[in-house]
């Protein structure tokens, strides 16, 4: 993403100090059965820094991210994965801009390879239609990028890429198959994430096992780490961690976004079945 806004909180890996070890090769067995229906739904809050110490921490938006699974595209299934960010609250009043970002992503089910992803970015005056297509027969991606806020709307990038690695994992499909993995402390995993047209190998791992609050209470979760590297997705740089429970589900109960003015926090308010 362009710049830090609540979905970027979730959808992207930037830079850590912490060493990951052991890391878990790709033929390794999972330990968990791949969620086929899912929605979850996130209350933001921004936590200012220690420096603002007049400003209390306040709601910054909801984020809901919907797994479906068997979904149509181009002629074949694949799974579809929908992430929704919306700006609310006091943080929302006080920028004086409303943020409705939406990201879709399809992605093959079983190795989580993404095949396309698309971004609806609606933020104040800044109104983008972002499409990538990642081709695995020919290893090329191509990005079509409209600037909507214009009359008539300006393409800003139509471009192919070649020479893309045969599968690169979008941000919410590498967390997906993160979840597939047999948890436990300091295990960890490389990606090859695409985030636009950029390619970055990031890695992501295990600190340890503790007890967060939830929505059902005290509840012992694993938090991960994600380490970019080959530099961060971010501009401004920070650290991403979330927290999944420490059961078979592995659900992401917590996300948190360290960045220059404080952190951002996000924490499961609902989970079901999709409709």
């Amino acid at each position: 993403m362009r710049k830090l806004t609540t979905a970027a909180c979730i959808l992207a890996a930037i830079l850590s100090v912490a060493p990951a070890q052991q890391e878990i090769r790709p033929n390794e067995a999972t330990d968990a059965a791949a969620p086929v229906e899912e929605r979850l739904a996130y209350k933001v809050e921004w936590d200012p820094p220690w420096y603002l110490i007049f400003l209390p921490k306040m709601e910054a938006g909801e984020v809901s991210l919907e797994l479906t699974g068997n979904t149509e595209y181009r002629g074949k299934k694949f799974s579809r994965i929908v992430l929704k960010a919306f700006s609310s609250g006091t943080l929302a009043k006080m920028a004086g801009m409303k943020i409705e970002d939406e990201f879709v992503f399809h992605t093959e089910t079983g190795t989580y390879c993404t095949v396309s992803a698309s971004q609806k970015i609606r933020e104040g005056k800044r109104k983008r239609q972002i499409d990538v297509q990642y081709l695995r027969e020919t290893r090329q991606l191509h990005i079509l990028e409209i600037d909507e806020s214009t009359a008539p709307p300006t393409t800003k990038k139509d471009q192919t890429r070649d020479n893309i690695p045969e599968c690169v994992h979008d941000p919410l499909s590498a967390i997906y198959m993160f979840r597939q993995l047999p948890l436990l402390e300091k295990y960890s995993r490389t990606f090859l994430l695409a985030n636009d047209d950029r390619i970055r190998e990031v890695r992501s791992f295990v600190e340890k096992q503790e007890m967060i609050d939830s929505m059902t209470g005290k509840t012992a979760a694993w938090r991960v780490t994600t380490t970019a590297l080959m530099g961060g997705l971010f501009k401004e740089g920070g650290q991403f961690r979330i927290w999944f429970s420490a059961d078979q589900k592995k659900v992401p109960l917590q996300f948190e976004v360290k960045v220059r003015l404080g952190r951002i926090v996000g924490k499961l308010k609902s989970s079901g079945q999709v409709d």
